[in-house]
């Protein structure tokens, strides 16, 4: 199996810069965890995604559900009232941090039967995390246009499905709406982040992740009713 390469004191950067990294140099924040890090390593970034996502929901909760609203059937009205109350938070912090648990270990699985490298939980944990930092910028990107009558305060504005008239009423539609450029990009970052652990080269790591992916979004589109719903639209 493959080992993972030692690193040298110049590839050990700050937790800040790490962070930074990851959106304009992401090799070099995987080499400095390469060896798992430490808790906050992965820790630290996915509670900052979980706290940009829920001021988002703030943001945009007088949007979605508006204090004076038609009326609601039974469980719509519940949705809205268990929503106001702790949803704003609650889901992007269980969606998060089982999002991390459940990928970390897809990665773990893919690293040694696929890409036959010899590397732990701790530092899939680590890459997962550094890398779900790149959603960010799609939750404040929302947060500032929600409510121009540009975007909705969903992130399905970042999918191609967008672009088609009803993109649920079928199969392809619903596949373009599970495409989100900001899954993509992160995909790519994870894809770098498993090159760094695995020294497999980044194009063959991207590539499988990427695939790995689309191959989500195919299967999450054949259980539509199995699916959340996304969120209202102002």
């Amino acid at each position: 199996m493959t080992e993972t390469r030692a690193l040298t004191s110049v590839e050990r950067i700050g937790f800040s810069s790490r962070l930074v990294r990851v959106f304009h140099a992401p090799r070099s924040t995987f080499e400095s965890v390469a060896d798992g890090g430490s808790f906050p390593d992965w820790a630290a970034p996915v509670a900052l995604v979980v706290l940009f996502w829920a001021a988002h929901n703030l943001a945009v909760m007088p949007i979605v559900f508006p204090e004076t609203t038609p009326e609601l059937d039974q469980m719509a009205t519940q949705a809205r009232d268990v929503w106001r109350s702790h949803g704003w938070f609650s889901l992007p912090l269980v969606s998060s941090f089982s999002n991390l648990a459940i990928v970390s270990l897809v990665l773990l699985g893919v690293s040694r039967w696929v890409l036959r490298a010899e590397i732990t939980l701790r530092q899939t944990l680590a890459v997962k995390a550094s890398a779900s930092l790149v959603a960010i910028p799609q939750w404040i990107l929302l947060t500032l246009t929600a409510g121009t009558g540009l975007t909705t305060a969903s992130p399905l504005i970042f999918t191609p499905g967008v672009l088609l008239a009803d993109p649920s009423a079928t199969l392809p539609g619903r596949i373009l709406l599970s495409l989100n450029v900001f899954d993509l990009w992160q995909a790519v970052v994870i894809g770098i982040g498993l090159s760094v652990l695995t020294g497999q080269a980044s194009k063959r790591t991207v590539s499988i992740i990427i695939s790995l992916w689309v191959a989500w979004a195919v299967f999450g589109a054949l259980a539509p009713a199995s699916a959340p719903p996304p969120l209202p639209t102002p």
